[in-house]
């Protein structure tokens, strides 16, 4: 195999891994995809390491190693879905390795994520109907309350992490920012139970997918990722809750 061809590979594997990583996949099926990717493409004994903040790639049978950064993350699907399916593609010699690659840079490149007014939509539902599942009944009383309060603080959170970049002060403020609105209800007397009203209003922030992740990759045998994916996980959760027991301390 040629010098070209084995930069070629890797540069794939590189970018297909790193598109799966910052879209908020497990390391194994990261691990896995790069694997399929390399040894179809001729490397016999392909050696992969992965962190959450970089990959590395080489094989026992070549003297070259290609890695690569990782500095931003967020949790997008529908890109895992689509590298995934580019890469049994290029198993069962469907495209070539350029067709490969450029299928990767095309995903990467015009891949949209949803959009604001769907993710509000989506934090409407998700606050008001977990919200009746912790009441346990169906009372409805505060159905559409909880659904606007939740609604508002995922777009606080969404605004101010575009901005600072830092998920942790995002999440402590939007849910500060809850528990303030859930305290007015309660304050004008729209409100039947403040606390059911906050669990469901928050539950948009509540990082579930990288939690799930963080044990997968733990069973798995990924300590690293699995470690650092539970503490930023950890870190997310008492954010959240410090930012309500701020607020429901100073005013209750």
């Amino acid at each position: 195999m040629d010098k070209q061809r084995i930069w070629q590979l890797l540069d794939t594997g590189v970018l297909a891994g790193k598109i799966m990583m910052e879209s908020g996949s497990e390391m194994y099926r990261i691990q896995d995809t790069i694997k399929r990717i390399l040894k179809k493409g001729g490397l016999v004994n392909p050696e992969i390491f992965l962190t959450p903040t970089g990959i590395f790639l080489s094989a026992r049978d070549i003297v070259y190693t290609k890695m690569a950064e990782i500095n931003q993350s967020s949790i997008n699907l529908e890109k895992v879905t689509q590298v995934n399916e580019l890469s049994r593609q290029f198993v069962a010699d469907l495209i070539d390795l350029d067709g490969l690659q450029q299928g990767l840079r095309r995903v990467d490149r015009e891949t949209q994520d949803f959009s604001l007014a769907l993710k509000l939509l989506g934090a409407f539902v998700i606050s008001s109907t977990l919200m009746i599942l912790f009441i346990g009944h169906y009372d409805w009383a505060d159905f559409l309350q909880s659904g606007l309060v939740g609604m508002i603080g995922y777009l606080i959170y969404y605004y101010i992490n575009n901005v600072v970049k830092l998920e942790f002060i995002s999440e402590f403020i939007a849910a500060a920012a809850i528990a303030l609105l859930a305290v007015a209800l309660r304050q004008l007397h729209l409100i039947n139970n403040l606390n059911y009203l906050i669990i469901g209003a928050v539950m948009p922030l509540v990082p579930g997918v990288a939690l799930t992740n963080a044990l997968r990759d733990l069973i798995a045998g990924h300590l690293i990722s699995g470690l650092s994916r539970m503490v930023a996980g950890t870190l997310s959760a008492l954010a959240i809750g410090g930012g309500i027991a701020v607020v429901l301390r100073f005013l209750l």
